[in-house]
């Protein structure tokens, strides 16, 4: 356990209940320790599968019916037993009317229209069971919402950066995910990885299992992907067009990897960017092109910079965080060309 924080601290800050020096201080030293960091994605894994459970949990009310059946059968055996059930009829079958069609009624309407949202803070990554059963991979600094109940003929979820869907099948149901700019992956039962951050200029749905398909506003056709296949949307262009994927690469991320294929630099430090939470600055424009192939699991940022710096000709500085504000400001890595 982390020498400043304990599991009692963490459980508080997943609450929000640290006060703010408290909050300021664990801030700075998840952004700033890779091994705090871990821990504490590890307990907050924990924690929203939990959290998660006792919010999606149905009254049940079939024990307590139960053991009344019970009381009465017993009771049969008894001399009184006819007019306990007769007068235990006349009291609880009005009372069952007025909890099956108008109690229920209401309090399952006004837990349809509840929701829960679901956001992953840099360099975590959480995982979820939605209400019908379904599993979600949610990656760093991103944010899904979806009902405490699915209701009717969909199960609609939306979701702001990059998250990975198992989703149960249901032919009856259709499962939809509602991107910005109004993007729609829809599937009955399958497994797919969508990667939609508002401020990128290009979103990603990655078929590894089954079939999707994929619609957006001002779209007039939609893409089938068929498995190993992915779509790439541009918001600004509305264009959509269909790809064949390295479905490992696309979603090693769920098990806190970071795979490159032939990456462009400019992407890389994007998704570095936001596993690490700092702002990465590039000071040549040519570094944009660079391309790099390499896998990275448990090695820190600065861990990172160095392996690139051995592989192609650049440096890099990291702007030490300060408090400002009372809160610590972001770390800047700024790097440079050599040529």
């Amino acid at each position: 356990m982390n020498k400043f924080f304990d599991e009692k601290q963490i459980f508080s800050y997943l609450d929000g209940k640290l006060s703010d020096d408290e909050r300021i201080n664990f801030e700075g030293l998840l952004q700033s320790s890779p091994e705090f960091r871990t821990e504490v994605q590890e307990i907050a894994c924990v924690y929203r599968l939990s959290e998660n459970y006792k919010k999606q949990k149905n009254v049940d009310v079939s024990a307590a019916w139960n053991t009344l059946s019970r009381k009465i059968a017993f009771l049969t055996f008894r001399e009184k037993a006819w007019n306990f059930i007769r007068t235990a009829a006349a009291i609880l079958l009005p009372l069952f009317l007025l909890y099956q069609y108008v109690l229920w009624p209401a309090v399952s309407g006004k837990v349809s229209e509840q929701t829960i949202t679901l956001s992953s803070a840099s360099g975590i990554i959480t995982k979820a069971v939605l209400p019908d059963g379904s599993e979600v991979w949610l990656n760093s600094q991103s944010e899904l919402t979806y009902p405490q109940r699915f209701k009717g003929r969909e199960r609609t979820v939306r979701l702001k950066g990059e998250a990975y869907f198992n989703v149960v099948s249901d032919t009856k149901r259709r499962f939809n995910v509602v991107t910005p700019h109004r993007m729609t992956v829809s599937a009955y039962g399958t497994e797919f990885n969508v990667n939609a951050y508002e401020d990128n200029n290009c979103y990603k749905v990655t078929l590894v299992q089954g079939h999707v398909e994929v619609v957006a506003e001002g779209l007039s056709e939609k893409k089938d992907l068929k498995q190993g296949e992915q779509a790439l949307f541009t918001p600004e262009t509305k264009e959509m067009i269909t790809v064949k994927a390295d479905t490992y690469v696309e979603t090693a991320w769920k098990e806190g990897k970071l795979v490159f294929r032939r990456e462009k630099f400019e992407s890389l430090t994007e998704k570095l960017s936001r596993k690490f939470g700092v702002k990465i600055v590039l000071k040549d424009e040519k570094l944009k092109d660079y391309e790099y192939t390499a896998t990275f699991t448990d090695e820190s940022l600065e861990e990172i910079l160095e392996l690139l710096k051995r592989s192609a000709p650049i440096t890099y500085a990291i702007s030490e965080q300060r408090l400002d504000d009372d809160e610590f400001t972001e770390r800047i890595v700024t790097i440079r060309s050599r040529q």
